[in-house]
């Protein structure tokens, strides 16, 4: 993993998507975390990363995690456009 790559977080509480800054022992932090969510329309992005959080989150570390994973093309496009506006083709 390099800085700024894009990854999936898996976590007990579940996915998150975010640009890959560090990890430090049991930790790793995140920019621009999304958690996913998934609806009757299909898998998104809640505009954070809990229910009861701040909006649109700069930064995320988490404290515990299962696993870390790179992140699929067509997700990283959506993430780019749930976090930026910008859509990609």
């Amino acid at each position: 993993m390099k800085k700024d790559d894009i990854v999936t977080v898996v976590t007990f509480a579940g996915e998150f998507v975010g640009k890959y800054v560090s990890t430090d022992g049991s930790t790793i932090t995140i920019k621009d975390p999304r958690m996913v969510i998934q609806s009757q329309q299909g898998m998104g992005f809640a505009k954070g990363i809990c229910v009861t959080g701040e909006m649109d989150p700069t930064e995320v570390t988490f404290q515990s995690y299962v696993f870390v994973a790179d992140t699929n093309d067509e997700i990283i496009k959506a993430w780019r456009q749930a976090t930026s506006g910008l859509v990609t083709v």
